[in-house]
């Protein structure tokens, strides 16, 4: 399946968080790409909480369940 077709995951508070959700994606042997918006991406900015920080993660569709629970026990819940 082509990843024009994945589903956007997030926001997420930055790609640190991201990179952890992708961690277990990756245990789990679920296929996944994790960007940033352009901002992040331009300056170069890194870390948690910083304006334009967001993070994302594409997962095929038939992974979207599994990924927001995942997400949810995470992240959402702090």
């Amino acid at each position: 399946m082509s990843r024009d077709k994945w589903v956007k995951i997030g926001p997420l508070p930055g790609i640190i968080y991201a990179e952890m959700i992708a961690e277990v994606l990756k245990k789990k042997g679920i296929p996944h790409t994790v960007t940033q918006d352009g901002i992040s991406t331009a300056y170069g900015i890194s870390g948690t909480n910083i304006a334009g920080n967001e993070a994302y993660i594409l997962v095929p569709p038939e992974f979207e369940e599994e990924v927001l629970q995942i997400k949810e026990m995470m992240i959402d819940h702090i």
